[in-house]
């Protein structure tokens, strides 16, 4: 893959400097981690990177632009082989770009195009080889880029909350057959996709992004030395009823606990239900409030994760073994919580 060092690039790159954060790494520095989401993507401005795999790339190239495009996760990681300077451009960027520079946006839309295109054929060739050494990932998470990705998850969230469990959600657009709030327009929105079917989704929003009104209460949430600035929520955690038991929860969660680290949450709180609080108290969650009603969910069980202790753990997918390991858990807390309510006269 060629650097593009052409006049008419270089020239952008000026325009595109005069509105977009520069950042710099050092040699050694990760810019990109394969298997990791991201909200942005980097323009090289100086320097030199390398990309597992892949051919390394210098000034004017682009980093990290397909899984910025397309809410894939990283395909490739990209490291620092020199002192590199880098533009920062997200969607802020992106609009303020859209409004400023329309004529630049339009070129720089089209390479981004080109280039993705480009290296989307490598990242097949490479992978059809991959293949032939090890097994392939059937279920894939993406992070939302787009309308229509989104709307992919409200659907899911209607038919699982409405259809499904029949619940009489005060968020749901009958006609159009979607659940959607104002929570939407800060969140973080996973979809896991197999076969070109969505078939789960979770959202997380981060504290310090979000007007959160009620649920910081609820979740006992002011109470912690961290919040707002390194706390987060995740709700809206969904997966069809035929894929439930399998894979697409595990990469769900992984997924959004590497996102939170990566953005520096230290504690994510989620309602949980009755009837699975034994498997959130077996993935390291804990009861952090009273009991409340969830207009969607019924009785509900605020909980906490501490990322900083079991962060590490949860950000790996797993196999059926870990699977099974969190089954066994699980059945032994609802044991144990089953004999402290009988031995206390509590029924929750």
């Amino acid at each position: 893959m060629r650097d593009l060092a052409e006049p008419a690039v270089l020239a952008d790159l000026e325009l595109l400097q005069s509105i977009c954060r520069q950042v710099r790494f050092e040699p050694g520095d990760v810019l990109r981690q394969k298997g990791q989401h991201y909200r942005d993507m980097y323009v090289i401005t100086d320097g030199c990177v390398d990309v597992d795999p892949g051919p390394s790339r210098g000034a004017g190239s682009p980093i990290g632009e397909i899984a910025f495009l397309r809410g894939s996760p990283a395909m490739a990681t990209v490291t620092a082989r020199t002192a590199t300077a880098a533009l920062v451009i997200g969607d802020p960027t992106l609009a303020r770009l859209e409004r400023e520079q329309p004529a630049l946006t339009a070129r720089w839309l089209r390479h981004l195009a080109r280039t993705a295109e480009e290296r989307t054929n490598y990242n097949l060739t490479w992978a059809a080889a991959a293949r032939a050494r090890a097994r392939p990932q059937a279920i894939e998470v993406h992070l939302c880029r787009s309308k229509e990705m989104l709307e992919r998850a409200k659907r899911l969230r209607y038919e699982v909350y409405c259809e499904e469990l029949g619940r009489q959600s005060p968020y749901a657009d009958h006609d159009k057959k979607v659940i959607t709030d104002r929570l939407d327009d800060t969140g973080h929105v996973f979809i896991a996709v197999e076969a070109g079917e969505t078939i789960g989704t979770l959202r997380g929003n981060a504290s310090a992004d979000t007007e959160l009104g009620a649920m910081e209460e609820l979740y006992g949430m002011r109470r912690s030395p961290h919040h707002p600035e390194a706390t987060s929520i995740c709700t809206k955690f969904i997966v069809r009823k035929s894929k439930r038991g399998g894979a697409a929860g595990r990469k769900l969660i992984a997924a959004m606990v590497r996102y939170g680290i990566r953005n520096r949450i230290k504690e994510c709180y989620i309602d949980c239900i009755p009837a699975l609080l034994p498997y959130y108290k077996a993935l390291g969650f804990k009861i952090a409030g009273q009991k409340f009603f969830h207009p969607e969910n019924g009785p509900s069980h605020p909980m906490r994760l501490d990322l900083v202790k079991h962060g590490e753990a949860l950000s790996h997918e797993g196999g059926t073994g870990q699977y099974l390991s969190l089954i066994v858990r699980a059945q032994a807390i609802r044991l144990v919580d089953r004999l402290r309510g009988y031995a206390t006269g509590r029924s929750d």
